[in-house]
């Protein structure tokens, strides 16, 4: 019986190129899916504290605009960070042109700006305010996951717990010691708020919140200098905005009650917002903490210098 012809050379090649053409086109077609999945590739935001999580979280080439407000370094944990990135003042207009696929803001951001991104078809991620540690976690992991970014913000709760965990007293004190957050105009915060977690993930009590003060409010200087604080963490905004208000904190009868020793420096832009950046503020009082646990003795309310510590 007779055998079938043997394919020649170029049918055996066309068989070949069809067979390799067919596996490209199966192989973009599984790829597409894929690329579909990855995060938005220009982010606009739209407000301070999501600012900071944009350049927490994202590579530069993908942020097309953040506010002014990044780049003030009084305000601003990441300021140092913004470098050429476009700065807006919060308007649809500035925001249009920038054909962001992906708008982060506030809560409280311009809702007229937000109304009309939205009217555009502009997908937009609000985010609140964070009260506490477990807040900051879980919005860190809220906008990760809407830029496709999980791994970077495991990465960065990952650095906040280890500085916090390293600021945590291990033998904790038979007395907590009082620190007392005291903006111009006195303004302050009690309990519930970003301040208090700070404070008491540095092993100690929050002031305001011993006054009753609940959320956000005021105390008088005669409250304060009455029963002072053992620290006081005076928000001076750096001496950049003198007032009137902000030179109540350097009252005589409050740098009596509490010298400048125990007033630690805790700049506001590290509890302003929430980041992994608000460990530091933990770390700062932390410190203070400590320094003054070495240098004072305190016995049944009464509280002396120990021998051989420096004066303030």
């Amino acid at each position: 019986m007779p055998s079938a012809p043997a394919a020649n050379p170029s049918e055996r090649r066309g068989c070949g190129l069809s067979v390799f053409a067919a596996l490209c086109v199966v192989t973009m077609a599984m790829l597409v899916p894929i690329a579909a999945k990855a995060g938005p590739a220009r982010v606009v935001s739209l407000n301070l504290c999501t600012d900071q999580l944009a350049l927490l979280l994202l590579p530069r080439d993908r942020i097309a605009g953040l506010t002014h407000l990044a780049a003030d370094p009084g305000l601003s944990a990441l300021a140092g960070q913004v470098g050429r990135i476009p700065l807006l003042q919060g308007m649809a207009e500035e925001v249009l042109p920038l054909k962001p696929d992906l708008v982060l803001a506030g809560a409280f951001t311009t809702r007229h700006t937000i109304a009309l991104l939205r009217a555009r078809g502009i997908p937009v991620l609000e985010i609140g305010l964070v009260n506490d540690f477990d807040d900051i976690r879980a919005q860190i992991r809220q906008v990760a996951a809407a830029l496709d970014e999980t791994a970077r913000g495991e990465a960065a709760i990952a650095e906040m717990d280890a500085m916090l965990a390293a600021a945590r007293r291990a033998d904790g004190p038979a007395r907590r010691l009082r620190v007392l957050s005291l903006a111009p105009g006195a303004f302050t915060a009690g309990s519930g708020t970003l301040y208090d977690a700070v404070m008491r993930a540095a092993g100690l009590d929050n002031y305001a919140a011993g006054k009753g003060l609940a959320g956000y409010g005021y105390l008088s200087v005669e409250t304060v200098a009455a029963d002072p604080p053992d620290l006081l963490v005076a928000g001076t905004d750096e001496g950049r905005h003198p007032s009137l208000n902000g030179q109540m904190l350097t009252h005589p009868a409050l740098t009596h009650a509490v010298p400048a020793g125990r007033r630690p420096v805790v700049p506001g832009r590290l509890w302003t917002c929430g980041g992994p950046f608000t460990a530091e503020a933990v770390a700062g009082l932390a410190a203070a903490r400590d320094r003054l646990l070495a240098e004072t003795v305190f016995d049944e309310g009464r509280v002396s210098r120990r021998p051989g510590s420096e004066k303030e």
